[in-house]
């Protein structure tokens, strides 16, 4: 019961939270929600102006995660960014994966972006017709044909329920050749499909939520949108599983089979870029290296200092 109505209260107190731990981390006045979304993405700071302090030294972290992730079942991979200084971590972070619902992200991105240029409108109508049900996550499947949806509401139920119908109808809608040229544009090594499967690699989930933070402060009344479907996820393992209930998470999980990943924003006191990838081992075990993987960034990049 507890679970199901912080659920319900996220819906309303997010975005007074996102503006909270914006401020926390970066003193700068805001006024809104989509001013306070743009400070933390505004967070990197020039090279001259962080204190030796403050830059993450991810020396040890790397190895601890390198020593837990010997011990777990199947293959880990593991990429984080500080969004403070723009240092990464990486653990065999270009090792392609076959991205499961992970894919929904840049598309969802891709489509904003689109929006954002003037090329398509977000309350125009898509029809669900036969040729997009799919089984698997999401609520279209048990809806009649012939609904109709706007874009924008996809967009939400591809990010929120991680809806497969919903997926599909973006993805006719906008082109598969399309969304694999924006992703290279982006510099993504691995994109496209792989017998009729979509491919990544955490390094590529980093840049496009790198990409998403830019373009949310760049047009925040459009990113920040993709970043509220984010963070108000039905999906809480993964990433913000072990977190305390108070730490805004803008995630997006995939799970196919023996493939469990999760990508997002940990909006922390310090925060960062995180993507975990999983492959050939169980549900149960994989969620459980993705709550612990995640707890273990976290609470490294909580104990460094904050950038003033």
């Amino acid at each position: 019961m507890k679970g199901k109505l912080l659920n319900k209260l996220k819906l309303y107190i997010l975005p007074l939270l996102v503006t909270i731990l914006i401020l926390s981390a970066a003193s700068v006045p805001a006024n809104s929600l989509a001013e306070a979304t743009t400070t933390v993405f505004d967070y990197k700071l020039h090279s001259n102006d962080i204190q030796k302090e403050n830059l993450p030294e991810y020396d040890g972290l790397q190895k601890q995660l390198k020593n837990y992730i010997s011990t777990r079942p199947g293959k880990v991979s593991v990429y984080v960014k500080d969004l403070a200084t723009g240092k990464t971590l990486k653990i065999e972070s270009d090792k392609v994966y076959v991205a499961a619902s992970t894919i929904k992200m840049p598309l969802i991105l891709f489509v904003y972006e689109l929006a954002a240029q003037g090329k398509i409108d977000l309350d125009a109508e898509l029809t669900y017709t036969s040729e997009y049900y799919a089984q698997g996550t999401g609520i279209l499947q048990g809806k009649p044909f012939g609904g109709q949806y706007t874009i924008r509401e996809l967009s939400r139920l591809s990010m929120e329920y991680s809806d497969n119908v919903a997926w599909k109808m973006l993805l006719d809608f906008i082109g598969q050749d399309k969304l694999t040229a924006y992703e290279k544009t982006l510099g993504a090594k691995a994109t496209g499909g792989d017998n009729g499967l979509f491919i990544t690699t955490p390094e590529d989930m980093g840049r496009y939520l790198d990409r998403l933070l830019i373009f949310s402060k760049e047009k925040p009344e459009y990113g920040n949108e993709v970043l509220h479907y984010m963070a108000n996820s039905i999906f809480a393992e993964g990433i913000p599983r072990d977190l305390p209930q108070d730490t805004v998470v803008a995630h997006k999980m995939g799970a196919l089979n023996d493939k469990f990943h999760d990508v997002g924003i940990v909006f922390g006191s310090r925060p960062y870029i995180i993507t975990i990838f999983i492959d050939d081992a169980w549900e149960a075990v994989s969620l459980q290296t993705l709550a612990d993987i995640s707890r273990m960034v976290y609470d490294y990049q909580e104990s460094m200092k904050k950038v003033i």
